[in-house]
């Protein structure tokens, strides 16, 4: 038997047969959502808006002059911010939907919208880190350091062309005097004690779910970080029998031959599965 497979255009030909399985699969997660002891959900590159910052033609042209390299980040932080503001809901839709279970996320998105979208923030773990911190570029410490709102706005004031790169003073450690830089997993020398805590309490949370009845939610988790939430989740679901599995991704969204019975693979961008999930809650 083939593990379930949700792609159903592909499976059946046809658009009628589609709207059908998907309305009967969305009926079964929130089903199990609503039964579930404990909700783990894991949400992917797919999400994250750093990507489509990248790709983003007006980020591109903007940085392709830029010769102090160490802007670009902060550039980058700025587009983030802009582009993020038309996909708030997503994160909104699933807040929503695990109001009142026990749940912990975990996330590999960089781009820090998950914050300030009404979740218990004690319940989110993002081991990639983000753009919200700055660090040591040498990690003299693993002391956090905030963003200068006062240079973000020279930044803008650069790109508006109020500023030349000249005008601009690159943050320095406090410790050392080395340049400071994001807290991310991009960093040469990533500080990792800025998640280190919440991963502590995410592996608590984990010794809760032997036994019980877990609802696996994992949402545009490709195999850049397999070893984070993908790899993790699959062993979780092969070694609890009460638990399920959600995989959602648009084209990374196969299960493993060894939880077949209980994975389902769902071929679905991840912002129309969140958007059609959350409208029955």
């Amino acid at each position: 038997m083939a593990a379930k497979d949700w792609n159903v255009t592909r499976r059946h030909g046809g658009s009628m047969c589609f709207n059908q399985d998907k309305v009967e699969i969305t009926e079964r997660i929130r089903k199990r959502i609503e039964e579930a002891d404990l909700v783990l959900a894991g949400l992917g590159e797919e999400l994250d808006v750093v990507r489509l910052v990248r790709e983003d033609s007006w980020y591109q042209a903007k940085v392709q002059n830029i010769k102090n390299d160490w802007i670009i980040p902060y550039v980058e932080k700025l587009r983030i911010e802009q582009m993020a503001k038309g996909r708030c809901d997503m994160y909104k839709q699933l807040c929503f939907c695990l109001a009142q279970k026990n749940y912990f996320i975990v996330s590999v998105c960089q781009d820090d919208m998950i914050k300030g979208a009404g979740f218990d923030e004690s319940r989110i773990v993002e081991p990639c880190g983000g753009h919200r911190k700055l660090q040591c570029s040498e990690k003299c410490s693993g002391e956090l350091y905030e963003v200068p709102e006062k240079l973000l706005n020279q930044i803008k004031d650069f790109l508006d062309g109020k500023l030349t790169e000249e005008d601009l003073d690159e943050p320095l450690c406090p410790g050392c005097g080395k340049p400071l830089v994001f807290n991310n997993i991009g960093a040469a020398n990533y500080v990792e004690e800025g998640y280190l805590n919440q991963w502590m309490r995410y592996k608590k949370w984990l010794q809760g779910t032997v036994n019980k009845n877990v609802c696996l939610l994992e949402i545009g988790v490709g195999m850049k970080y397999p070893t984070v939430i993908r790899w993790p989740f699959e062993k979780i679901t092969f070694y609890n029998q009460k638990a399920e599995l959600f995989r959602v991704h648009s084209k990374l969204y196969q299960m493993a031959e060894e939880i077949k019975e209980r994975g389902y693979g769902i071929c679905q961008k991840p912002e129309e599965f969140l958007k059609e999930l959350s409208k029955g809650i």
